[in-house]
């Protein structure tokens, strides 16, 4: 019997590491050709700087999309009328080990909106979406979220630059 506990213990021990103990989200926001990029504060624990889209966690039993709506108000003081689900989704490691599921959504507008800030930025830019480069986003996965935005709002929306 000892054993079989053992081997249990052993195996849910190797099972951690794929177990999702994180859900997040991640909202590409583009309002009349460009994309909105958000700074780091330097004021949080988190050591990052540099820009990236918003991004969140899903609380609760909340569902991707109403985490992706509700991190939109948080970051950027915008009540978004609704998000896009790009069917792009990232499974990483985040830096307390956890492993994490995020799925990517658009928020696209017509006009760029007025922001108000939350404290976990600093500031914002917008970039014209012809311009957009991967050294203007810290993490690879926030460039390739935009990747996914900018083909989607170019074959439905039709706004090429």
């Amino acid at each position: 019997m000892t054993q079989i506990l053992k081997c249990q213990t052993m195996l849910k021990f190797l099972n951690m590491s794929t177990e999702i103990n994180k859900k997040k989200v991640q909202i590409v926001v583009v309002a009349e050709h460009s994309v909105l990029l958000l700074e780091f504060s330097n004021t949080r624990p988190n050591n990052y700087v540099g820009f990236q889209n918003i991004t969140g966690e899903v609380e609760g039993i909340e569902t991707f999309e109403a985490a992706a709506l509700r991190e939109v108000v948080e970051e950027i003081g915008f009540d978004a009328p609704f998000v896009i689900d790009l069917k792009k989704e990232f499974h990483f490691h985040d830096r307390w080990k956890r492993h994490c599921h995020e799925k990517v959504f658009l928020c696209h507008l017509s006009k760029k909106p007025d922001i108000l800030l939350s404290e976990e930025h600093l500031n914002f830019k917008w970039i014209s979406l012809k311009n957009v480069k991967i050294s203007d986003y810290t993490f690879p996965t926030n460039f390739d979220a935009f990747l996914v935005a900018k083909d989607y709002v170019e074959k439905h929306f039709g706004e090429k630059e």
